[in-house]
């Protein structure tokens, strides 16, 4: 068993918890959503310890809340801009649509987790993402306009360009998340694949993202401290159907199970390389907190 990242929430806890959440959300008309998360997410960090130590949450339901419903105009506007521009070409509505859902996910992606980090702690220091989540939905959106012109070519380029974005913004405290990687690293990976694309039915696609996923992991630190994942293709594949298939068997109810899957995953295959007593941080006044309401707004996950 993994000693350095531990996962200890029963799975019928997490049953309960989403039990009560989802009859709670359907009572409520969905207002309770936003205390069941800050729930789960509490019950998450609390049973989840880094060298013996457990996380602790710090969000509260009314954050979410607030954040939902300064995100809701937004997105109302979009999809009322996508039903005017339907009126004179469909097809005007539909690419609008599409551009508006990117940038938004890549937004919503970014600020949640600007939210997250900073609502998280471990040994009472916060962590932290910096950087404007603007910048990033930009960036990400470039990137995908790139990667659809280049035919996906420079793609283990795009991959380093957002992630080192995303590990530069990073701190745990006034320590500085490291990131190692080099697109070279990636290349012939990239251009294997992309060959195999056709006879494999973009299968080789599918492998070059957890690929790409596995590489960026094996190629973070903390003050000297590395992360390591050691699952294979076929292990993440297999666990990734099963989640999948108990998903649409279960007609979603499984939800609660999956998530202590996901944490039991992390468990057994993630690990941390090195002294964690030479992990010494000092908690750095400025903050900066994000939003989780546009995750609310297109169900991201619960965590």
């Amino acid at each position: 068993m993994n000693s350095n990242i531990l996962y200890k929430g029963l799975v019928k806890k997490h049953f309960l918890i989403g039990f009560k959440n989802t009859i709670l959300t359907i009572i409520t008309l969905g207002i309770y959503r936003f205390w069941g998360k800050t729930n789960l997410r509490s019950y998450i960090c609390s049973h989840l310890e880094i060298f013996g130590q457990p996380l602790v949450y710090h969000g509260t339901p009314f954050e979410l809340l607030k954040a939902f419903l300064r995100v809701l105009p937004v997105f109302i506007l979009i999809i009322a801009m996508q039903k005017g521009l339907e009126l004179i070409s469909i097809f005007l509505g539909t690419a609008l649509t599409v551009v508006g859902l990117i940038w938004i996910f890549e937004y919503a992606f970014y600020s949640k987790h600007q939210y997250l980090y900073s609502r998280t702690s471990w040994q009472g220091i916060c962590f932290r993402l910096e950087g404007s989540r603007v910048k990033y939905a930009n960036l990400s959106f470039i990137i995908f306009i790139k990667s659809l012109l280049t035919l996906g070519l420079r793609d283990h380029v795009y991959v380093i360009i957002k992630n080192k974005f995303i590990s530069d913004n990073t701190f745990w405290g006034d320590i500085a998340l490291e990131f190692t990687g080099d697109a070279n690293d990636l290349k012939k990976m990239n251009y294997k694949t992309w060959f195999l694309m056709i006879p494999t039915c973009f299968l080789s696609r599918i492998y070059f993202s957890f690929y790409c996923s596995r590489y960026v992991l094996n190629h973070l630190a903390f003050s000297g401290v590395k992360f390591r994942v050691n699952y294979t293709f076929l292990q993440f594949f297999r666990f990734f159907l099963w989640n999948l298939l108990l998903m649409i068997f279960t007609f979603g109810m499984a939800s609660p199970y999956i998530t202590y899957r996901h944490l039991k995953f992390i468990q057994k295959y993630y690990n941390l390389e090195g002294d964690g007593k030479s992990l010494e941080a000092h908690q750095i006044a400025r903050e900066t907190t994000g939003q989780d309401g546009a995750s609310s707004l297109l169900d991201l996950s619960d965590f």
